[in-house]
């Protein structure tokens, strides 16, 4: 079977095998429909098969994570295979040799055939920094983080976002910049967008109800925003999707 990328571009697992085996940093990996892997990097399969990719293929996240992990990585799959809804720059726990932890951001997408149906999941996880003390200050700063991309269609406060991760405004701000190269505000601002994105993509909603569903006092405020990121209008950008289809 190929598989589609988003885009409709085809992906060929032997030549991203390939490359993301040269990145020491980054976990990569495709999964199948029901969640278990047909492509893992060297990185992956050295941090959780002994360095034998062949114990890996065909296994689900459960069969290599402990349970709390597993978990949540099977979650995130099946989301992304229902909803075909990306999972983008995730902070999460990863698992290095010697069974330590250490955080990574995790980035999954849907994978589809030539019919537009999905397959897969396509994803990978990069390191922020080596297991040990350093590490443990981004256990506060994913609570935050999960609180944003669970609400932010709210009228959420920087400094009250801040108050969940245990920092000051100073120093998540600090913290965000360095994961995002973006502002907490930017950080939020993107996330209400990219859902915007998607309802007009592939809803029929009114701009208006997007606008408020999304967090924006109102559709001047949600156009002038979206104008901005996008680069047009919302209704083009609804019209030339609709053209696409």
């Amino acid at each position: 079977m190929q598989f589609m990328a988003p885009g409709g571009i085809p992906i060929d697992p032997k030549v991203t095998e390939t490359l993301f085996d040269a990145l020491p940093d980054v976990v990569y990996f495709i999964k199948d429909a029901a969640g278990r892997y047909v492509t893992v990097n060297k990185t992956l399969a050295a941090r959780c098969a002994g360095g034998e990719k062949a114990r890996l293929i065909g296994k689900r996240p459960e069969e290599v994570f402990p349970g709390p992990l597993a978990a949540s990585y099977a979650r995130q799959d099946e989301k992304v295979l229902r909803t075909g809804r990306a999972v983008e720059h995730q902070l999460e726990l990863h698992i290095y040799p010697g069974g330590r932890t250490g955080w990574c951001l995790t980035t999954k997408h849907a994978l589809k055939d030539e019919r537009g149906r999905i397959v897969g999941v396509i994803g990978l996880s990069r390191d922020l920094n080596a297991p040990g003390d350093k590490a443990a200050g981004f256990a506060g700063l994913a609570t935050a983080l999960r609180h944003m991309q669970a609400r932010h269609a709210e009228s959420l406060r920087i400094e009250d976002i801040a108050k969940k991760a245990g920092l000051s405004v100073y120093q998540f701000e600090q913290r965000v910049r360095r994961l995002f190269q973006m502002s907490p505000l930017q950080l939020l601002h993107k996330l209400r967008l990219d859902e915007a994105t998607r309802l007009l993509r592939e809803t029929d909603k009114s701009l208006a109800d997007i606008a408020i569903e999304t967090g924006w006092c109102d559709q001047s405020a949600f156009t002038r925003h979206f104008s901005r990121y996008a680069g047009l209008a919302p209704g083009k950008f609804r019209g030339l999707n609709k053209d696409a289809r």
